[in-house]
């Protein structure tokens, strides 16, 4: 694959390493913005560690972690150390490290690597998404009603987060919450699950992820309002997942 999908890849793993050498008793957990927001020296060892070898080896290129690791420049790698930090303290096996490289709002390539089920999802922009070298594609043909449907709604996320809940699990087939946002994107993409919708998502759970579905050949979708969804999936299951949450809005 490209070299920006290579680095991304070995950014990945080096990422997830540092997370797994923080001893269990070394975890350091804070909350962040909330009580089940957490961070870890985990969280921070992996991101320092993709930040340092992205500016030895990028330095022209920017960065945003999402703990803090800030540098300027006109692409810019986009890095969620730890994703599932609350499943990794719980020591629920579910959790990944990601970063994608954006240049304005197109995504070029992404890396999410999943250390425990030692897999790795790499895409670059137009050249497809694999997983360990095999390439990937969404599922499609299912409706809403029939499809398997990942979501994440922490209380700082959205509000009525009963509401919204209940009304995905009248309207998917399956509802699945695994507390790892980028890992479900990467399993649409692996056509494992079928489709992903949240609310107000920030950009290192949304880019690499949103880029491994487009390569797969889903489509991804974000809807203004309140919430600010995210869809992802096949493209009639986006179409079908849009409309509904459309219909959740208070105008209509």
């Amino acid at each position: 694959m490209s070299p920006d999908a290579q680095l991304a890849a070995r950014a990945a793993r080096v990422g997830a390493a540092a997370a797994l050498a923080v001893g269990r008793d070394r975890l350091d957990v804070a909350a962040k913005g909330g009580p089940v927001d957490l961070v870890t020296a985990a969280d921070r060892a992996a991101e320092g560690a993709i930040a340092g070898l992205l500016r030895d080896e990028r330095p022209e290129e920017g960065i945003v972690g999402e703990e803090g690791s800030r540098a300027a420049g006109a692409r810019r790698w986009v890095v969620d150390g730890l994703d599932g930090t609350f499943n990794y303290v719980s020591g629920i096996p579910q959790w990944c490290t990601a970063l994608a490289l954006a240049a304005g709002d197109d995504v070029l390539a992404a890396a999410v690597c999943d250390p425990l089920r030692d897999e790795l999802f790499v895409a670059a922009r137009g050249e497809g998404a694999r997983l360990d070298g095999r390439a990937l594609a969404v599922r499609a043909g299912r409706t809403l009603a029939e499809a398997a449907v990942a979501t994440f709604l922490r209380q700082d996320k959205a509000a009525d987060r009963g509401a919204l809940l209940a009304a995905l699990v009248d309207a998917a087939g399956i509802v699945r919450t695994g507390g790892a946002g980028t890992l479900e994107l990467a399993w649409v993409a692996a056509g494992r699950v079928d489709g992903w919708a949240q609310p107000n998502v920030d950009p290192w759970d949304w880019l690499p992820g949103r880029l491994l579905v487009e390569e797969a050949g889903g489509t991804t979708a974000v809807l203004d309002g309140e919430p600010r969804w995210h869809l992802a999936g096949a493209a009639g299951l986006v179409d079908e997942l849009a409309r509904w949450a459309r219909g959740l809005a208070p105008s209509r």
